[in-house]
């Protein structure tokens, strides 16, 4: 393997390792929106100051940094999938400028 095709790879590799980030962060995100506590769950002096809404508050939050992380990361992996891309066309279009150039004799 040339050290380019090694490079190439590397890109890949990394690209993967952000998708594993994000498919985790994805379950932490569906896995956090599905906890519920119901009020009863609560106690009176708790009911009185509305516990509950302040734990849905945080529960979405949570939810939404998650969320928002997946859709980094994911962004972070289509971005060196295209850097990987883009290398190997400049690297073909090289390869085919400078065969138009020389030919061997």
């Amino acid at each position: 393997m040339s050290s380019m095709q090694a490079e190439f790879e590397a890109l890949t590799d990394e690209a993967a390792e952000w998708d594993t980030t994000a498919d985790a962060l994805s379950a932490a995100a569906q896995a956090a929106a599905g906890l519920t506590i119901e009020a009863s769950t609560f106690s009176f002096i708790s009911q009185l100051i509305d516990v509950q809404t302040s734990y849905l508050a945080a529960q979405q939050r949570v939810v939404d940094v998650c969320s928002a992380g997946e859709r980094e990361t994911r962004k972070l992996a289509d971005a060196l999938r295209q850097v990987r891309q883009d290398f190997e066309s400049t690297d073909a279009d090289v390869v085919r400028a400078i065969s138009a150039l020389w030919v061997p004799e």
